[in-house]
């Protein structure tokens, strides 16, 4: 794991951004600690599990107080920038977007026009999804969706409900693109939709419907067949909207 010095440049580094600290009046100083924690990261080209200055390292570089650095650096891990692990130090966080997205989930929720925009971004995500998947045709991951897939159809057969394993369905579609970044966009979706989820597949016939445009999509991704897959997909996704 890599640990930075701070001792020579770092720490200069660090000192150097001090004097910007005191050019604004009013800006929040908090926040100006956290664009420099970030300038730092940058700067020292860091890593996620790479160590960051200790709390009091800070303070004495920057020369603000114990509660302004405090302060920022929980704004910091509030956005899923730093880690902070009590006892052991301050680490970079994985890039991550559920924690800012997690900040407006709330309002979102509350918006029917959101709403409506975030089923038409899913759309675009699933259908590019599906795309890319043939593009990389992998088969161990089409094997997983299959897998998911034949989960979905036990718990139907048994009477239940199956939202985790619809859930496990497209998450396994979109980690078939092997693009990490379009995987997390979807993740950030996927919470919008838990209501709309539970109403959809709380019906057996809706359930049953679902599992077999899964299939379709499933036989189109092996032959390669982009039209198929993605119209199989438009079917899927337009029963959405009745419960929006």
């Amino acid at each position: 794991m890599k640990e930075p010095s701070i001792a020579a440049t770092t720490t200069d580094d660090l000192t150097r951004r001090r004097s910007d600290l005191e050019i604004p009046e009013k800006m929040n100083l908090s926040h100006i600690v956290s664009e420099r924690v970030k300038g730092y990261i940058l700067d020292n080209d860091l890593k996620a599990g790479d160590k960051l200055p200790s709390e009091k390292q800070l303070i004495d570089s920057l020369g603000v107080s114990r509660t302004v650095v405090r302060e920022a650096l929980k704004s910091l891990e509030t956005v899923g920038i730093i880690k902070i692990k009590t006892g052991d130090g301050i680490y970079v966080d994985s890039l991550s977007l559920k924690p800012v997205l997690d900040q407006v989930s709330f309002r979102w929720k509350q918006d029917d026009r959101r709403m409506r925009e975030l089923l038409a971004t899913r759309r675009v995500l699933e259908l590019g999804a599906l795309e890319m998947a043939i593009e990389r045709y992998d088969l161990e991951a089409i094997e997983q969706m299959e897998s998911c897939n034949r989960a979905m159809g036990a718990m139907i057969a048994k009477g239940e409900t199956p939202i985790e394993e619809d859930l496990k369905f497209h998450r396994a579609l979109f980690r078939a693109t092997g693009n990490e970044t379009f995987y997390e966009l979807s993740e950030v979706l996927t919470d919008f939709f838990s209501t709309i989820r539970k109403k959809h597949l709380g019906k057996a016939e809706d359930s049953k419907k679902s599992l077999i445009e899964h299939s379709n999509m499933i036989r189109a991704i092996r032959e390669k067949d982009v039209e198929s897959a993605k119209r199989e997909m438009e079917i899927h996704l337009n029963v959405l909207k009745r419960y929006m």
